[in-house]
């Protein structure tokens, strides 16, 4: 039998959708795929690990990297029960410090070090773990796919002068320096900001107090999460550049995706970004100089051959190689 566990998948971006196509893709192929997910509360937590226990022997578990991180106490039990496969979209010690959280580090080198195999995103990614082990280990790279929707460009659709960026509205992706952008713009530009985010959390309360202390209330626009691809499509195709200055990523599906309907990127100078966004219209800036950032968006147009149509993969593609990493092991 085949486990493949993972956070609750509730949205259609970033590593939920990652998780979400592979999971659809392996449903389609023998042998038989069950998606296992604990829900964020302490009882249903032991009741994960129940679960786990239970498990038939010699079950492969394909671990989602947020996961990963719970499974602590037991990973040495797992490892000798079962397969063990990590699908790490990046170190979960990472999201909030640059050099990494010394006690979720720790726990991870040895997650990751009991694990048979690693699967990643990005060959960025891949030096990173590597540097967590203990020793030298197979880690595979498995790139995210676009779908095929986001090729269907329309570049007769009047652009305007709209900046948009697509992600959970979390302190790493730096949202308070796209808002601080705008000061450096004429007054026709204009931010919108597409991701999760909740009222009481205390980054999105700093960010909203920015916005309005710098008086830009009428220039910016938190919409929340869009789960309908059509509806999402529209507003990033009515925007006029695509910019993200994450701190840290694993990856940036949405960046990809932007790039492929045609936008101009404006990106932060990270080494995933230069790894994977060959072949597009894009910027990489100092995310520390805004002057810097807004003279970037001025530079850029809509430029229709943005990007090698080559490039990236489909999501049939990406489960096919996932599904022939598993196989490998």
């Amino acid at each position: 039998m085949r486990y493949f566990i993972t956070p609750e998948l509730t949205s259609i971006s970033g590593g939920n959708k990652y998780d979400k196509k592979i999971l659809n893709y392996l449903k389609g192929v023998q042998p038989k795929t069950i998606n296992i997910s604990p829900r964020r509360s302490p009882l249903t937590i032991l009741s994960f690990f129940k679960i786990l226990k239970k498990m038939p022997s010699n079950s492969t578990l394909i671990i989602d990297g947020l996961i990963a991180v719970k499974t602590y106490c037991i990973i040495n039990m797992l490892a000798k029960k079962h397969k063990v496969l990590l699908l790490i979209h990046h170190p979960v010690s990472f999201e909030h410090k640059k050099n990494g959280d010394i006690a979720i580090k720790l726990k991870e080198r040895k997650i990751f070090s009991r694990a048979q195999s690693l699967i990643t995103v990005s060959k960025t990614m891949k030096k990173v773990i590597q540097g967590m082990l203990n020793d030298k280990k197979k880690i595979s790279v498995v790139p995210p796919g676009v779908d095929e929707v986001y090729f269907k460009r329309d570049l007769s659709i009047t652009q305007g002068y709209n900046l948009v960026c697509v992600g959970s509205v979390i302190p790493r992706k730096n949202i308070e320096s796209c808002i601080e952008t705008l000061l450096y713009l004429d007054e026709k530009w204009t931010l919108s900001i597409i991701g999760k985010y909740h009222e009481r959390d205390s980054y999105y309360k700093f960010l909203n107090n920015l916005v309005q202390r710098l008086e830009l209330t009428k220039r910016v626009r938190f919409l929340g999460v869009i789960d309908d691809n059509s509806s999402l499509i529209n507003i990033i195709k009515k925007s006029r550049v695509y910019i993200c200055l994450s701190h840290y990523e694993g990856y940036g599906m949405a960046n990809i995706e932007a790039a492929c309907l045609g936008l101009p990127l404006v990106v932060s100078d990270l080494p995933v970004f230069r790894e994977n966004l060959k072949g597009f219209s894009r910027v990489y800036v100092n995310t520390n100089n805004s002057q810097d950032i807004a003279d970037a968006i001025n530079q850029l147009t809509i430029n229709e051959k943005s990007f090698d149509i080559n490039y990236p993969l489909k999501w049939h593609q990406v489960g096919f190689r996932f599904k022939r990493v598993i196989n490998e092991q």
